[in-house]
């Protein structure tokens, strides 16, 4: 049970794109879509993903982190938490090539 007087969080619109984009980026990059990743995640892990659910899931950028954990073990990736002055550093070299 939530506490009513505790604020529900809601994500911005700019925090939902960016989610939706990294999603959306990452089964590009796989060569997928949503659809075959439906039917990858019921072979994988007997779900009930639908695509429509997948796509409401997308739209609204309402992963569980879990869900997003499943999605990168199906192409033998890991989620991590990285510091941002890495992911800068990186990008300020990609750049200078």
């Amino acid at each position: 049970m939530t506490n009513p007087e505790t604020p529900k969080y809601i994500a911005s619109e700019e925090r939902k794109e960016q989610a939706r984009r990294l999603v959306k980026d990452f089964l590009q990059e796989q060569n997928t879509s949503v659809y075959r990743l439906a039917r990858m995640l019921n072979e994988a892990y007997g779900r009930s993903a639908s695509d429509s659910n997948l796509l409401n899931k997308l739209a609204r950028s309402s992963f569980k982190v879990t869900e997003l954990m499943d999605i990168a073990e199906l192409f033998d990736y890991e989620i991590k938490f990285v510091p941002k002055t890495l992911i800068e550093r990186h990008d300020e070299n990609f750049k200078q090539m």
